[in-house]
């Protein structure tokens, strides 16, 4: 019963790093070029970036 409780747990465990990996590989790097290829996403950092004023010491 141990052997089969210990068995089950790791399939799960590995189930889950299986989806984890294949998302940090497959779908999040496209999801960023996504993100920095869209124009809405352009317009909202120049709306949204706060201005810095150089002062001169």
């Amino acid at each position: 019963m141990k052997l089969l409780t210990k068995s089950i747990e790791m399939t799960i465990l590995a189930g889950f790093s299986v989806l984890f990996a294949g998302y940090a590989l497959f779908i999040y790097p496209f999801e960023k070029l996504n993100e920095k290829m869209s124009p809405e996403v352009k317009e909202k950092k120049l709306k949204y970036t706060p201005t810095i004023e150089k002062t001169v010491v």
